[in-house]
């Protein structure tokens, strides 16, 4: 599914690049992670995205950054296991069992329905196949395509987290979204970090109050330059 939760067609799948396919793949990846640590959390879609991929979670546990190290060294641990992406297609009446037994988006049944899954079920059109990924013991409502192995999605970092609204909708429950990135191989995630880092420093707020060419006064503005005589 797009960021926006719109399915994208057959013909759309099938163009995914191999960067995007890999990064859809380590979604997977970290949602089986999450899972690993919080068992109760409900996840929603996890896609890739221009900058890397996401995945959005309902979970009571504030995720912040000094959960990072936690989530990716369970992450490190299913890439070494090699879990192999098995696609299985099914009914509907067959998914929505699942999805009510709180297995889908899950490592196994639950008290707890799947209840993004549901939703997301009821999105698919009549005439549109319905598939379900595995890797491991995690099940996922996912139309693919993904690489073959976890272990191809050994180049990737946890990047952010933040809030997000289910389907972008203010009406709707407010998830916690998890932000990753993943790379081929390790040269080229290194080279992106190292961009990006670049770009922070150059960043002309920064700089900007380093140089004392200006503040930032919460009390006069949220985000209010206020320039300093020369």
């Amino acid at each position: 599914m797009s960021e926006n939760h719109e399915r994208k067609t057959l013909d759309e799948r099938h163009q995914m690049s191999d960067l995007e396919r890999l990064r859809h793949s380590c979604a997977h990846v970290l949602a089986t992670a999450v899972l690993r640590i919080w068992p109760d959390a409900q996840l929603a879609g996890g896609p890739p995205v221009d900058s890397g991929f996401y995945y959005d979670i309902d979970l009571k546990h504030s995720i912040t950054p000094d959960d990072f190290e936690k989530i990716e060294a369970e992450m490190k641990k299913i890439v070494k296991e090699n879990q192999t992406f098995e696609k299985m297609v099914v009914s509907r009446d067959e998914a929505m069992t699942l999805a009510k037994v709180g297995r889908l988006g899950a490592l196994s049944e639950r008290d707890a329905a799947s209840q993004f899954k549901v939703d997301l079920l009821n999105d698919i059109p009549e005439d549109e196949e319905i598939s379900i990924f595995k890797n491991g013991d995690f099940w996922d409502l996912c139309a693919g395509p993904h690489v073959g192995r976890t272990g191809n999605c050994k180049a990737f970092k946890v990047m952010s987290v933040a809030s997000a609204f289910y389907k972008g909708d203010n009406t709707r429950p407010q998830l916690q979204r998890i932000y990753g990135t993943c790379f081929k191989n390790k040269t080229m995630l290194t080279e992106h970090l190292e961009k990006l880092e670049e770009a922070k420093k150059r960043d002309h707020r920064k700089l900007g109050k380093e140089l004392g060419i200006f503040h930032i006064d919460e009390a006069v503005g949220q985000g209010l330059i206020l320039w300093k005589p020369k």
